[in-house]
C-alpha cells in the first residue's frame, strides 16, 4: 500500500484490516471493541471515511479534512478539524472537537455534544434536511431555474437542439432523484441532537 502519495487517507469495510495492520490501530470494529484511530503517523492528515457499518473511534487528532460519506457508527471526540464534511450518514458522535468549518447535508440521527464550532447556527441548520417533494424544492434553485431556461429554449427551438433538450430534462430528472434517493435513507432516523455547543 502506497499511502504516503495519497493526499486523503480513504476508509472503508474492504480497506480497513490492511490499515489497522500497516498503522497498529487498536480495535476490531465491533461496538464494544471499535477501531481506535488516534495517532496518523506519516498519512497525510485528511480522512475520507465511506460506506462503512464498522465502528470507528477518532480521537485527540489535528485534521485537515475530515469526511463522512454513507456510513455510521462513528466517535469523533477531541479533535481539531479545519474541514468537516458528513453527507448520507447516521449514528455519529461528535463530542469536545473545534470545527472551523463544515457541511452537513443528508444527516440524521447523530449527537453533537460540547463542541467549538464556526458559524454554529449553520451548522445547526443542517444544509439538506428530509424534503416531502423534492423535485418542487428544486425547482426554485438557481440550478434548476437555469436547465428549465434551457429546456424551454430548446423547445422554442426544437428542429435544431431538441438533442440538447433532451439532455437537460434528464440531468434535471437525475438531479431531483439523487435528493429523493438520499432523504429516503434518512427519512425514519430520528433528527440530530445538539447539547452544548459554543460559537468559536
Amino acid at each position: 500500500m502506497h499511502l504516503r502519495k495519497n493526499k486523503i487517507t480513504k476508509i472503508s469495510d474492504k480497506n480497513s484490516e490492511a490499515l489497522k495492520k500497516n498503522m497498529n490501530w487498536e480495535g476490531n470494529g465491533s461496538k464494544t471493541d471499535p477501531i481506535i484511530i488516534e495517532h496518523l503517523r506519516d498519512l497525510p492528515p485528511s480522512l475520507k471515511i465511506y460506506k462503512s457499518s464498522l465502528h470507528y473511534h477518532i480521537k485527540n487528532l489535528s485534521i485537515d479534512k475530515l469526511m463522512c460519506n454513507k456510513t455510521q457508527n462513528i466517535t469523533i471526540e477531541n479533535n481539531v478539524i479545519k474541514y468537516l464534511k458528513i453527507e448520507e450518514c447516521y449514528n455519529l458522535i461528535l463530542a469536545n472537537n473545534k470545527i472551523l468549518k463544515h457541511k452537513i447535508a443528508f444527516t440524521k440521527g447523530c449527537a453533537f455534544i460540547d463542541n467549538k464550532i464556526y458559524h454554529i447556527e449553520e451548522f445547526i441548520k443542517n444544509h439538506s434536511t428530509t424534503q416531502i417533494n423534492p423535485v418542487s424544492r428544486q425547482l426554485m434553485t438557481p440550478l434548476g431555474c437555469c436547465l428549465y431556461f434551457l429546456i424551454i429554449s430548446s423547445v422554442l427551438s426544437w428542429a435544431y437542439t431538441w438533442p440538447t433538450g433532451l439532455c437537460l430534462i434528464g440531468l434535471l430528472f437525475y438531479l431531483n432523484y439523487s435528493s429523493y434517493t438520499k432523504n429516503k435513507r434518512i427519512e425514519e432516523k430520528p433528527d440530530n441532537s445538539y447539547v452544548n455547543n459554543v460559537e468559536i
